[in-house]
């Protein structure tokens, strides 16, 4: 492709024969360019010369299109209204965020921020639309690299030059559980005085999502590989709402972070245990693809994201880390497995 100098036409040149066209005359089309008429008439001339085609010939009534002349004047302006809209285009994307924005979401933070952040931006920014997904890790990462997600919140980081990884959010897993099927005493702030150790998990039973690779059910098999023992669970379910409502009902334990049930841990339908030897952690990061644009209204959603999570943390005292802390130590330190097949 050549170069823009290599052109014989410039869209100044047709700005001016667009103008001769539409007021017939080299005076009158002039006035209206607010310039010199003999600076117009070379202008067209040089134009005229490059082109080796002749636009126009001045006679009694002034000056009259040629067939070619016609068609370069009309086509001209014709890319002019588009250079227009191009450049109104650009100037609104700097300054009005637009467009639709794809969001995907593990279910744990999704009951946390879906909500809050749909809600913001429908408010704040009404010409985005954004759509979230709900979906494990590895889905979020495939769609990721498809071009169906613009942005991604995972709780794997990998080294990948497909993607980059921002770590937003330290959460710490309890033992979640009904009040009434827990014998110690429970604080004011929903967690209970006295805490279990990793091992005690291996008598309790457990409900948990069916994902085994990714999320919390992973990262519980993880720590007990690491410390030996087998978890029990008695059922797997791929819906957290339910998986919430079973333990609100005693029927059986979960581990989750405190982000995923903190309304139902301030109505006290649930309760926290803090789980020690050792703690668990997982980290939540902001995924997006390396090679993928990013429109204004992306980076709007992105920043979103994390001023609403920092709200949140706040205001609900969810127990999380927030920005990362390199101090606090995920469990990603534990014996290191194979990685995952992302499917």
């Amino acid at each position: 492709m050549q170069h823009n100098q290599g052109y014989p036409i410039k869209f100044r040149q047709l700005l001016y024969l667009k103008a001769l066209a539409e007021h017939g005359s080299i005076s009158a089309a002039a006035s209206a360019l607010n310039m010199a008429q003999p600076s117009l008439s070379e202008t067209i001339a040089k134009l005229e010369k490059s082109l080796g085609v002749q636009l126009a010939v001045r006679g009694a009534r002034g000056i009259q299109m040629t067939e070619a002349g016609d068609m370069l004047a009309r086509g001209g302006a014709e890319l002019l209204e588009k250079l227009d809209e191009l450049v109104t285009q650009v100037r609104h994307c700097s300054t009005e965020p637009k467009g639709k924005v794809s969001v995907g979401i593990p279910p744990g933070l999704s009951l946390l921020l879906s909500v809050p952040l749909l809600e913001t931006i429908y408010a704040e920014y009404p010409d985005i639309r954004l759509s979230i997904s709900e979906a494990v890790t590895g889905d979020i990462l495939d769609w990721l690299d498809r071009d169906r997600l613009n942005l991604g919140l995972v709780y794997e980081a990998y080294d990948n030059a497909n993607f980059s990884f921002e770590p937003l959010l330290v959460e710490e897993l309890f033992l979640v559980t009904a009040p009434d099927n827990w014998e110690g005493e429970i604080g004011p702030d929903g967690v209970a005085l006295d805490s279990v150790s990793a091992r005690d998990l291996e008598r309790l039973p457990l409900i948990t999502t069916g994902y085994h690779a990714f999320g919390t059910r992973g990262l519980q098999g993880k720590v007990a590989r690491s410390l030996g023992i087998e978890l029990n669970v008695i059922a797997t379910l791929d819906s957290l709402p339910q998986i919430v409502e079973m333990v609100s009902r005693a029927s059986a334990y979960a581990i989750l972070p405190h982000g995923a049930v903190h309304r139902q841990v301030e109505q006290k339908r649930l309760a926290l245990v803090r789980i020690k030897e050792p703690v668990i952690r997982r980290t939540a990061y902001l995924a997006r693809k390396r090679t993928q644009a990013v429109p204004r209204a992306v980076d709007i959603v992105e920043e979103t994201v994390k001023v609403i999570l920092r709200e949140l943390v706040e205001k609900f005292g969810i127990e999380g880390t927030l920005p990362y802390s390199p101090e606090i130590a995920p469990v990603a330190e534990l014996p290191p497995e194979p990685k995952p097949d992302a499917a």
